[in-house]
């Protein structure tokens, strides 16, 4: 359970320092994109409401015709802006998507980095997993491992290693790994 709870937290703090982090560069690969969106946007708008707009209706037919022309002029001006803006919105759309895909790689390794760094500093604390399932017998903390590493030393940086890479996976890794406890449980149970 306080892994869980340790696990949360470090994601939301997680997406925090990472969105604090990448928010300038985000802002900066979409401008372009937003900026021709928004263009295109406003010229739908006008043919909109230039369509909506009736021909004042007049007597005179020559002044008429003049009216009616001079719309479907600016109807055929705002098509063809319409026309350059999209053309426009999908070269801006296409030139900012490998940068979008370098920023979504960097953010990625980045989370990874900052998640397990987070997870080991929690481990350092003495939240560890390994330590909950296996009771080593004092006897044990005099053997050398390889001749080099005391066993119980050895085990405890294991331990908050373990930890960290758990912790690092998020809430949901943490979930999966009950998941399997519980249903290797009911199959012994089963058995």
């Amino acid at each position: 359970m306080a892994l869980t709870f340790f696990a949360l937290l470090i994601e939301r703090a997680v997406e925090v320092i990472v969105n604090n982090k990448f928010l300038s560069r985000e802002l900066e690969v979409a401008a372009p994109v937003v900026k021709r969106k928004r263009q295109f946007k406003m010229l739908q708008s006008a043919l909109e409401l230039e369509l909506q707009q009736p021909v004042p209706a007049m007597v005179d037919q020559d002044a008429l015709a003049t009216a009616s022309a001079a719309k479907n002029d600016t109807i055929k001006d705002l098509r063809q802006q319409i026309s350059m803006a999209k053309k426009s919105k999908i070269t801006a759309d296409q030139a900012a998507m490998p940068l979008r895909e370098t920023l979504g790689s960097e953010k990625a390794a980045f989370a990874a980095t900052t998640a397990t760094i987070l997870g080991g500093m929690v481990a350092l604390t003495g939240t560890t997993v390994l330590s909950e399932f296996v009771v080593m017998p004092q006897t044990v903390s005099s053997g050398k491992f390889f001749g080099v590493f005391d066993q119980l030393q050895l085990f405890a940086a294991v331990d908050i290693l373990f930890t960290a890479l758990i912790l690092a996976g998020g809430s949901d890794g943490i979930h999966q790994i009950v998941k399997g406890f519980l249903s290797a449980k009911s199959d012994l149970a089963l058995s």
